[in-house]
């Protein structure tokens, strides 16, 4: 295959490098020259400027895997539904059969009161990130490709320490009353399974791509702190004016049913693969 992975990143340099063990042939496309993966071919464009995307005139897939420039509404509009409008344009018409691949986020469901979420689930995005990425979403859907968007929760793993740091440094909290549910997925999942959508047969339009195991923050923070010999987290108060849900527990199975096989099904196996 001839794959162009649309913003080189972190997730979308793991792809990158998957697809050229495997025999591949990569173009990176980046906002600037910047050293890419050996084996991809490089190539300089802003998703946001059409001018700038000159891209191969013969392609098999796309991933569009872009990160926004920060976390303002302005930002998430050129990067999604902006973004994804240039680079529809921008792709080879001649092959009927062109795949593209959108990396969009759980984040599509909003806030969620403690239930599962699906593939079938309809999108309640509560802020401008979750709008801009559905927006994205349907851009992909109504082009002429077939496409995918894969809904990824939030990716962990050696090269994303966040939640890691934070335990480490005592400032992580969970809500003192109720459950909040997390769903994570490890950046070696994230990568392996957006190259597993790339070989399907068909294309869902849509796919969750989240650990089959959704936890509790507590329980997670808890394990967390004793693995590393931390701080305890602690229990935080809600503030009343702040309207906090129970989250929600993505269901990943329409994935799985595909025959893609999660390397770490949940935290304890995921976390446990890097921290010793």
């Amino acid at each position: 295959m001839r794959v162009l992975i649309v913003g080189c990143g972190r997730l979308g340099s793991d792809v990158a490098e998957r697809l050229v063990s495997s025999g591949h042939t990569v173009f990176g496309l980046r906002r600037s020259e910047r050293v890419l993966p050996e084996g991809v071919r490089p190539l300089v464009g802003d998703v946001a400027t059409p001018d700038s995307l000159r891209l191969p005139d013969s392609l098999d897939a796309c991933v569009y895997a872009v990160a926004a420039g920060g976390r303002s509404d302005e930002a998430y509009r050129l990067a999604y539904p902006v973004g994804a409008a240039n680079v529809v344009r921008a792709l080879p018409t001649s092959n009927a059969t062109l795949r593209l691949l959108f990396v969009s986020s759980t984040g599509v469901y909003g806030e969620g009161d403690g239930g599962e979420v699906d593939e079938r689930t309809p999108p309640e995005p509560g802020g401008f990130a979750g709008q801009r990425l559905l927006e994205a979403e349907r851009v992909v859907q109504a082009s002429a490709f077939s496409s995918c968007s894969l809904r990824l929760s939030g990716i962990y793993g050696p090269s994303r320490r966040r939640l890691l740091d934070s335990v480490r440094r005592g400032e992580a909290t969970y809500p003192a009353t109720g459950v909040r549910w997390m769903n994570q997925v490890h950046q070696l999942d994230a990568a392996r399974a957006i190259v597993h959508a790339l070989e399907l047969e068909e294309l869902p339009e849509v796919l969750c791509v989240s650990d089959p195991l959704p936890s509790n923050r507590r329980e997670v923070l808890e394990w967390l702190a004793a693995r590393m010999g931390a701080p305890a987290p602690t229990g935080r108060v809600q503030d009343p004016s702040r309207s906090v849900g129970a989250g929600k527990r993505v269901d990943s199975s329409r994935l799985r049913a595909t025959g893609y096989r999660f390397r770490f099904p949940s935290y304890v196996e995921g976390y446990g693969s890097f921290m010793g």
